[in-house]
């Protein structure tokens, strides 16, 4: 059995503070013996202001560009407890602000970056709208990244899966009142594709939600396997990448498919 030890690290926004957690959150799991550790949505700074001028000054403050000072740290981190790392932060370019994931291997290296396409609500009027998906190795195997809201989006998901992950890591900010839609979304994505769907979220609020946390796990077969609460924390696991093999093997959602049949 290939087995991969994932670690969840739930956040709340504590600005300043939040790069020196998620710090100690990889050394924690470094010495659990985790292999990647996955962070919230936008984990350095947060999101929400109500007034989206206010939104577009503070984030303006905090961005960065990939590689910066935050991924560099990171990467640091990464290198010294020889643990990969999945998360988001706000990218700066040419005076243009992106959500963009990253996931940094466990030698340090960055290994992929990816602008978010499904921007929610005020998000559209604060960062620029990014392209495709794409698989990455990760040490473990192939790999993928989707990023909060682009869960409610089928596309999303089966992009990667089509380029081979077997691992969809889902980096959010997830907000009341939609708990059951956060359960639906993930474990349809991980069914639909027969792949594993790590989804970690914040807790907390800011000024415009509450944030629930109920990070999880699901398995390809659209089992949950672990659900969080509502606090700050890290939980390790260790899941089966074998059961994506095993599942196709006896299954195969994506060689049954027929593209040409859904054009109307």
């Amino acid at each position: 059995m290939r087995e991969l030890v994932v670690a969840i690290a739930q956040l709340d926004r504590v600005l300043e503070a939040n790069v020196e957690k998620a710090i100690q959150y990889i050394v924690e799991a470094a010495n659990k013996g985790a292999g990647v550790v996955c962070l919230p949505e936008y984990f350095s700074t947060g999101f929400g202001y109500k007034d989206p001028a206010k939104m577009r000054e503070e984030l303006g403050k905090q961005a960065e560009p990939i590689p910066g000072p935050t991924i560099q740290r990171l990467q640091q981190a990464c290198k010294a407890g020889h643990v990969g790392v999945v998360g988001s932060i706000v990218e700066a370019v040419q005076g243009k602000f992106y959500n963009t994931a990253f996931a940094i291997s466990p030698n340090g290296e960055l290994t992929n970056t990816y602008r978010k396409v499904h921007l929610f609500q005020v998000e559209s009027q604060i960062v620029q709208r990014g392209s495709g998906w794409g698989a990455f190795e990760m040490g473990f195997g192939k790999a993928g990244i989707m990023l909060c809201y682009d869960a409610i989006f089928p596309e999303a998901a089966r992009a990667l899966a089509l380029a081979g992950a077997q691992v969809i890591f889902h980096p959010a900010a997830w907000m009341d009142p939609f708990l059951p839609q956060w359960r639906i979304a993930t474990n349809a994505r991980a069914l639909e594709n027969q792949a594993w769907v790590i989804s970690v979220n914040r807790v907390g609020k800011d000024e415009l939600f509450t944030y629930f946390g109920r990070s999880g796990v699901v398995d390809p077969y659209g089992n949950e396997v672990l659900e969080c609460g509502d606090k700050e924390g890290l939980v390790v696991l260790k899941i089966d990448l074998d059961k994506v093999k095993g599942f196709r093997s006896f299954l195969n959602f994506l060689g049954d498919r027929r593209p040409g049949a859904y054009t109307l």
